[in-house]
């Protein structure tokens, strides 16, 4: 599987948890916003599902990508569907470092206050 963020973020958006969790590396380190660090793809795959039961549905818009060796930074607005009906779009940078095909690191920045105000 190529650095394919599209596809990963595409997984994301469909709520494809097995999709979304076949891009890390099995020991695969993951913080989301201001959340302790997850490791393995299968407590990612986990954590990710339990964000994601607490929205309605969520769309990546990538605006910018920018790679440097195994590192990828990907600039996002990303735009959350809470679970009463409203949309909050949120600025997000999300860190990547690859081995490989994998993503073996992931951080992402962002404020996630906004969406549960």
């Amino acid at each position: 599987m190529p650095r394919d963020i599209a596809s990963l973020a595409a997984a994301a958006d469909r709520h494809d948890a097995d999709a979304f969790v076949a891009h890390l590396a099995p020991d695969v380190k993951s913080v989301f916003a201001n959340t302790e660090p997850v490791i393995g793809r299968e407590n990612v795959k986990k954590a990710t599902v339990a964000f994601w039961d607490t929205i309605e549905g969520v769309t990546h818009h990538i605006l910018a990508i920018h790679e440097s060796g195994d590192t990828v930074t990907v600039q996002f607005d990303i735009e959350y569907r809470r679970k009463d009906g409203k949309t909050v779009t949120l600025p997000v940078c999300n860190v990547l470092t690859f081995e490989g095909d994998l993503v073996s690191v992931s951080q992402v920045y962002a404020d996630l206050a906004p969406l549960y105000a």
